[in-house]
């Protein structure tokens, strides 16, 4: 197996060199295909190597015709435009695993979950999947800058949860997170008590939250946007200053719609450009 050729759908809408790699799977992970965007100048300039920045849900990273929300993030034309501005990065996108979605990027399981769904647990052996499994793929086969300080990750919702939980724990191999949207009420506090208990985060972390990303569900509604706030405090507490970056929008909604409109943002902070 090796990186292909992107097999674009005939209402694909992917700019730019998309590459993929079928079969990406381990022991305790189904296999799917992983995505690679390279770079305008990828292949101009043979000698260069990039920082790399992993992003959840695949599937609606860069294609509207593989979003299962029918939308998607727009990373392609989002990254073709910062290269332009000299900020040049390549992207690894992993698709979640459907019904085994919050299983895999929650650290702990809900307490409200029975024990026969996947009710999360799953987030470090996610990690594990990310570095010891779809991380070489991209270090052995691509020109990647392979130390921390060149690799990030972002997600939003539920993949916002786990890229803060790779910062947080897995230091030596990410130095930056983006928290889009986060879920933190998904995790029981999991979070905020890791937060508290780890050491000072060494890192960067973009994080930004929509006054309406629940709109069906006031309740959960305002629990996004006060948690995001909370840890937005919490984080300053322990020290990032000007290594976080926060952004709040009363009419965000849920979406990659939103999260598009975002994204250029979070990636020149992220890959160092605020």
């Amino acid at each position: 197996m090796s990186w292909q050729p992107y097999a674009a759908k005939p209402d694909s809408t992917v700019t730019g060199t998309l590459l993929q790699w079928e079969g990406v799977g381990d022991a305790k992970h189904a296999a799917r295909t992983v995505l690679a965007w390279l770079p305008p100048s990828y292949e101009s300039l043979p000698d260069k190597r990039y920082p790399v920045v992993y992003l959840h849900d695949g599937q609606n990273v860069f294609d509207t015709a593989t979003s299962y929300n029918l939308s998607e993030w727009g990373a392609d034309e989002t990254l073709t435009t910062l290269a332009a501005e000299g900020l040049e990065a390549i992207a690894i996108a992993i698709p979640n695993a459907n019904e085994r979605r919050y299983h895999e990027y929650s650290p702990v399981r809900h307490p409200g979950f029975p024990p026969e769904v996947n009710g999360g647990g799953g987030g470090d052996d996610y990690l594990d999947f990310l570095i010891n499994t779809v991380k070489p793929l991209a270090d052995d086969h691509l020109r990647t800058l392979p130390d921390a300080d060149h690799t990030s990750l972002l997600g939003s919702s539920m993949g916002g949860l786990i890229s803060l939980h790779a910062l947080l724990t897995r230091p030596e191999v990410f130095s930056g997170a983006g928290v889009m949207s986060p879920a933190f009420w998904a995790c029981a506090g999991e979070a905020f008590d890791r937060v508290r208990n780890n050491p000072p985060i060494q890192g960067k972390v973009w994080m930004d939250i929509g006054g309406r990303e629940g709109t069906d569900h006031p309740e959960q509604e305002q629990a996004y946007w006060d948690d995001a706030h909370a840890m937005r405090d919490l984080l300053l507490e322990k020290g990032l200053g000007e290594r976080l970056r926060f952004q709040a929008d009363p009419e965000g909604v849920h979406r990659e719609t939103a999260w598009k409109v975002r994204l250029p943002d979070a990636l020149r902070f992220l890959l160092g450009k605020s």
